[in-house]
């Protein structure tokens, strides 16, 4: 599950394009998000963001992550609600009927 944490932190950062308005949402520092992102694009190989003192924007690599990133995520909570709403229905036991005649 290591690896979808990984990918919440960057869709928070990638919507926002801002480590500390992430941090703020994911409730943890800024520091943390940075280095969960590095850890990250080092991992891939690859760099998810183009960084500056002043800006942040989206690699093209990024971009393709964020997309995959947002349809996994979407499918992880969807089967997650799923799974609960399906604990909470009733189960009918069928028991199979001989006839003796």
């Amino acid at each position: 599950m290591h690896g979808l944490h990984s990918m919440n932190i960057f869709l928070h950062v990638a919507e926002s394009l801002s480590f500390t308005q992430a941090a703020r949402q994911l409730g943890v520092s800024a520091s943390a998000v940075g280095k969960s992102i590095s850890r990250l694009e080092a991992q891939l190989g690859v760099q998810l963001l183009y960084r500056s003192t002043r800006s942040m924007t989206l690699t093209e690599e990024g971009r393709y992550f964020l997309t995959r990133s947002r349809n996994i995520l979407d499918d992880v909570a969807s089967l997650q609600h799923e799974l609960t709403a399906h604990q909470h229905r009733p189960i009918l036991m069928m028991w199979p009927h001989f006839s003796t005649s």
